[in-house]
C-alpha cells in the first residue's frame, strides 16, 4: 500500500508525490483549515478523552481526508502554509503500545497524526525533535470504510529546506530516520531494512561497479516499488522549474503505482493494492494537487491564496454510496472556489453535545 516520493534534487524546486494504494474503496475529501483552531487528538469514539492531546493550529493547511461522517475521518496526507508536507502510509510492523497509568502520556489518534504535524511544525528537524521526546502515545484506530482493518501507519515529512524524515512506531516508541537522502517510503520491511536492501541496488547502479547494471525490480511489492522509485530519482536531471519538479515527482510515483484490476497473487495483503489516487505537493508554491485513478483530470488547491472567510472548508472528491457504488467527482483545475464551509472533525466537542465549537486560540 502506497508510495511516497520526495523530489529534492534541486532545493529551489521541491515536490512530494504520494500514491494511495488500498484494498477497499476509500471515500476521500479535500479539507482546508485556517490557523488558530483548537483541536483534540481523540474523539469520543476512541474512548476516554481525559488524556487527549490538545493543540492550537499555528498554520493553515490543506489535507486529503479519508472517510466520512459515519465512518470517521483520517488525515492521510497534506501540506501546510509553511511548505511542510506530511504523509502516512501503511506499515504492517507498526505497534502503538498500551496506555500506562504511570506514564500518563498525551494521547493522539493515529488517524489525526498528520493533522497534528501540519498544525504545529515548519521544519522536519522540529518534527523529529518533538517525537524523539517520546511524550505522545499514538492510539490505534480502524481505517474508515475498510471493514475494521487497523490503521498501522508510519509517517513521512518533507520541508522547504529539502530535508526529509521517516517516523515509525514500535510498541509505542517513535523511531525517527532523518536525512535529505531519504526520498522514498513505501511499506514493509522496516525502514532500516529497506536501506540495507537499497545498498545492494545502489552498488549495482554505481560507478564503483565495473559493470554497472541499470536494472530495477518490476513488481508490485513494497520493496520493488521502493527500489524503482529510488532508481528513477537518482537517474534524473535536476529540475529547472517548479513545474518540472512536480512532473518528475508525479511520473516517478506513477511508475510505482499498481494498476486498477491488477490480478493479485497475494490478495489479502494491503501492501499490494490498487492505486486509488495520488497527491502532489509543491512546497514553494503551496499548491496541493489530486489525481484520481478513475478520472483523467487533475485538480489542485492554492493554499498560498486561500480565502479563509470560512475557517474550515471541504470538497468531496470520491464517495462510497450505501449501495457500495463509487461516485467519482469529475472536477478540473483549481478548486478553491468550489470548497464549502463545514465542521472541523477534529475540533473539541462540548461534552453532551454533537455541535463542534470553533475555539480560536
Amino acid at each position: 500500500m502506497c508510495t511516497r516520493v520526495f523530489n529534492n534534487r534541486q532545493r529551489d524546486y521541491l515536490a512530494t508525490a504520494r500514491n494511495m494504494d488500498w484494498m477497499y474503496p476509500l471515500p476521500t475529501s479535500f479539507f482546508a483549515f485556517d490557523k488558530g483552531l483548537s483541536k483534540t487528538g481523540l474523539s469520543e469514539a476512541d474512548g476516554s478523552t481525559a488524556d487527549a492531546l490538545k493543540w492550537c493550529s499555528a498554520y493553515s493547511s490543506v489535507v486529503a481526508m479519508v472517510g466520512d461522517d459515519s465512518s470517521g475521518w483520517a488525515a492521510s496526507d497534506g501540506l501546510n502554509s509553511m511548505g511542510l508536507a506530511a504523509n502516512v502510509l501503511y506499515d504492517s510492523g507498526a505497534s502503538y503500545g498500551q496506555v500506562s497509568v504511570s506514564e500518563r502520556k498525551k494521547q493522539l489518534s493515529v488517524l489525526r497524526w498528520v493533522q497534528y504535524v501540519l498544525d504545529n511544525f515548519v521544519f522536519v528537524k522540529d518534527v523529529v525533535k518533538a517525537f524523539n521526546k517520546q511524550d505522545i502515545l499514538l492510539v490505534g484506530a480502524a481505517v474508515p470504510n475498510s471493514d475494521g482493518k487497523p490503521a498501522q501507519l508510519h509517517l513521512s515529512v518533507s520541508d522547504v529546506t529539502g530535508n526529509s524524515a521517516i517516523i515509525e512506531v514500535t510498541d509505542g516508541v517513535f523511531v525517527c530516520y532523518e536525512n535529505t537522502a531519504y526520498q522514498v517510503m513505501t511499506n514493509e520491511p522496516s525502514f532500516d531494512k529497506q536501506l540495507k536492501i537499497n545498498d545492494y541496488w545502489a552498488w549495482q547502479w554505481s560507478s564503483e561497479n565495473t559493470n554497472p547494471s541499470h536494472t530495477i525490480p518490476g513488481g508490485a511489492f513494497s520493496t520493488d516499488r521502493f527500489e524503482r522509485a529510488t532508481f528513477y530519482l537518482n537517474h534524473m536531471d535536476e529540475p529547472t522549474s517548479v513545474h518540472d519538479a512536480l512532473a518528475q515527482a508525479r511520473t516517478v510515483a506513477a511508475n510505482a503505482s499498481v494498476p486498477l484490476g491488477y490480478n493479485f497473487t497475494v490478495s489479502d495483503s494491503p501492501n499490494i493494492s490498487n492505486t486509488l489516487w495520488s497527491t502532489y505537493a509543491s512546497h514553494s508554491e503551496l499548491a496541493y494537487y489530486f489525481s484520481n485513478a478513475r478520472t483523467l483530470n487533475v485538480i489542485w488547491f492554492d493554499l498560498a491564496n486561500a480565502d479563509f472567510k470560512e475557517p474550515v472548508q471541504k470538497l468531496d472528491l470520491i464517495k462510497v454510496l450505501s449501495s457500495g457504488m463509487i461516485e467519482n467527482h469529475n472536477y478540473d483545475g483549481k478548486i478553491n472556489a468550489l470548497m464549502e464551509a463545514t465542521i472541523d472533525p477534529y475540533l473539541i466537542l462540548e461534552r453532551g453535545s454533537d455541535v463542534a465549537l470553533r475555539i480560536t486560540c
